[in-house]
């Protein structure tokens, strides 16, 4: 992906800015630290989301409010491209920061191509805004442990 300039462009909105996580890293790592000690679920270690990222199979975009991982997944059967929400992290929590971020998002998805987005989350508050502003449900995962 290549770099997209820094700029307002509603009140008060700065566009995240592709950034290599090399330069980044010292300010980057608590957040993905935070999001994994409060989701013990994922499976992921800090150091995987650096690979994936220095690697391009994932790219990081930064702004002063946080950061956002993102990835491009094709469907291997129809080759429709999704523009994947891996992680979002805001410095500080609330301000419905994803509220501002949706045209950037829209916008980026369309650049490269992108069907859809799509995005993860047990963040219950989301299930109130995703539905109410054209996102479907697509899939619930269920997960049992064998025994």
């Amino acid at each position: 992906m290549e770099s997209t300039e820094r700029r307002s462009t509603t009140s008060g909105f700065i566009e995240p800015v592709l950034t290599d996580i090399r330069s980044t890293w010292n300010k980057v790592r608590p957040g993905i630290e935070n999001i994994l000690a409060d989701n013990p679920d994922l499976t992921y270690i800090p150091e995987d989301v650096y690979s994936e990222c220095v690697n391009e199979r994932a790219f990081l975009f930064t702004s002063p409010v946080g950061f956002i991982v993102l990835s491009i997944e094709i469907d291997r059967f129809t080759k429709d491209k999704t523009l994947y929400v891996w992680i979002a992290y805001t410095y500080s929590k609330g301000g419905h920061v994803i509220v501002t971020h949706m045209p950037w998002l829209d916008k980026l998805a369309k650049k490269y191509g992108c069907k859809y987005l799509e995005a993860q989350s047990n963040v219950r508050k989301l299930e109130q805004y995703f539905p109410n502003n054209g996102w479907e449900l697509n899939m619930s995962i269920y997960r049992r442990t064998v025994k």
